[in-house]
């Protein structure tokens, strides 16, 4: 039973965080207006994969958790659910939320110049999306290192 919870939870962070490490890529490579409707459209079908991904991860990290309750003595397992915690916050309640205000202005736009309103919300998202993807690795190296 065990072995099939870590199973869905090494899944569960291949598809929840593999993805996100994605996003940041293909938003850098847009260069007009065409290029980024097309961008937005495409991640918006795949944030589902972050967000299932991500419930599976912290769920399952958490029954591992109460099935072993010295996890939560341990800084590893502490500081991952923190730092999880800290990524949710940066994405969704930061960078996403100043992303979701622009899109419609990004889809109404007609023509091939990126509107400047994007592009400023972009210069505030991107250091955030880049902040968590370098979180997540740290949350990788403590979950396979447990070095505290």
């Amino acid at each position: 039973m065990y072995s099939l919870l870590v199973l869905i939870h090494v899944l569960a962070a291949i598809i929840g965080i593999g993805a996100t490490f994605v996003f940041p890529v293909l938003m850098a490579s847009v260069k007009h207006l065409t290029q980024l409707k097309y961008t937005l459209t495409l991640m918006k079908k795949a944030e589902l994969y972050p967000k299932i991904g991500g419930v599976f991860l912290l769920l399952s990290g958490l029954i591992m958790g109460f099935i072993n309750p010295v996890y939560f003595t341990k800084v590893w397992f502490t500081g991952s659910l923190v730092l999880y915690v800290v990524i949710e916050i940066l994405i969704y309640g930061i960078a996403n939320r100043k992303m979701k205000k622009v899109v419609p202005l990004v889809m109404a736009a007609t023509g091939e110049e990126i509107p400047h309103e994007y592009k400023e919300a972009e210069k505030v998202s991107q250091p955030i999306h880049m902040i968590a993807s370098l979180i997540a690795i740290v949350i990788i190296v403590l979950m396979t290192l447990k070095p505290f």
